[in-house]
């Protein structure tokens, strides 16, 4: 996970705290599609994943009442209420919504590097892309 952290403030000119809360942000809203079984299979299928997700912070109230708005719009598991969610958590890191949308790319391209085709199958399930 740290060489896609690198990757992410080399490209973007992120911190490495904001890499990480962008790369936190896009794996919780990637639960939402994902069975709870599927999900852990998923974060243990990519490295470092878990620990990330086990040392970050609660998604604050903003976030999850963004999302929460959002799913007024079309369910739960709706791309509104997703990415009103994630938008809520880039802006709180500082992240433009510009820079906010090149994450998703450079992770896909990531997880094809090191974990296969398989994975980035699973990860556009996640992320509904």
């Amino acid at each position: 996970m740290d060489d896609l952290i690198r990757k992410l403030t080399k490209n973007l000119g992120v911190s490495r705290d904001q890499a990480r809360g962008g790369v936190v942000a896009l794996l919780r809203a990637g639960q939402q599609n994902l069975s709870p079984q599927d999900f852990r299979a998923f974060v243990t299928d990519m490295p470092g994943a878990d620990k990330l997700l086990k040392n970050a912070p609660p998604p604050s109230a903003l976030s999850s009442l963004a999302g929460g708005i959002g799913s007024l719009f079309g369910g739960r598991k709706s791309a509104t209420g997703r990415w009103a969610g994630l938008a809520a958590s880039f802006a709180e890191l500082g992240v433009d919504i510009d820079t906010a949308k090149k994450f998703g790319p450079i992770v896909i391209e990531h997880v094809r590097e090191h974990g296969g085709e398989d994975l980035v199958d699973k990860i556009r399930v996640a992320l509904n892309v």
